[in-house]
């Protein structure tokens, strides 16, 4: 008899809890064992059932950034567009107020690390008092700040899904540690019920295979 390997996933020692707990109700010396881990497994259960339901939330926050971050790149990507058409064509002084080191530095961070680049771009149109940005500006300002509103919305709800999900990851860890030294526990008590009997020992837990018990550690 002996404990599932240290890295076994959820579902694996949910498998092996709940075979655990029939074998020891086989025997009137154990079964008295049963009902307080027959509890933690079903905690265990629990954990994970309430974590694997934040992750699809989670997945479609992070599909919204992305889709915000996309949409935010196409409005900055058209303004220093409109910017060079301004200008004649080319890049003038109304690209190079805004875009100093072309537009590239500002739409090349994703997620989270697009929402500075794009406050400073609006900054730099807002503080701008050259006589050819101003009215530009007041075009293009409104729409930036659109956009960035968007981006700044999806980086919010794709952050608080993610804690909320990896909260939940790490208390079903600490149940998936506790339900592992439990089953030590276990071990050596029915060790000692059936000193030197090693069929009854067997029986009540159950066969590890080959391969450890399968199932690796799943990811948060």
């Amino acid at each position: 008899m002996q404990n599932y390997r240290t890295s076994a996933g959820t579902d694996t020692r949910l498998d092996y809890g709940m075979e655990l707990v029939a074998g020891l109700q086989l025997f009137p010396e154990t079964e008295g064992l049963a009902p307080d881990f027959e509890q933690l497994n079903t905690d265990l259960e629990q954990a994970h059932t309430a974590r694997r339901a934040l992750r699809a939330p989670m997945v479609k926050a992070r599909v919204a950034l992305r889709f915000a971050n996309f949409t935010t790149d196409q409005a900055i990507r058209s303004c220093g567009k409109a910017a060079e058409i301004a200008d004649g064509g080319r890049r003038g002084p109304i690209f190079n107020a805004l875009f100093p080191k072309g537009v590239s530095p500002v739409v090349a961070p994703t997620g989270a690390r697009q929402v500075k680049p794009t406050e400073a771009l609006i900054d730099r149109m807002a503080a701008s008092k050259h006589p050819a940005v101003v009215p530009f500006g007041a075009e293009w300002k409104p729409k930036l700040e659109l956009a960035l509103g968007k981006l700044t919305d999806a980086v919010a709800i794709h952050k608080a899904a993610r804690e909320t999900y990896d909260n939940a990851f790490r208390a079903e860890v600490a149940l998936r540690d506790e339900h592992r030294r439990y089953v030590d526990r276990l071990l050596g008590e029915t060790r000692a019920v059936f000193a030197g009997d090693r069929g009854r020992q067997d029986l009540v837990f159950p066969v590890i295979d080959d391969g450890g018990s399968g199932g690796g550690e799943e990811e948060s």
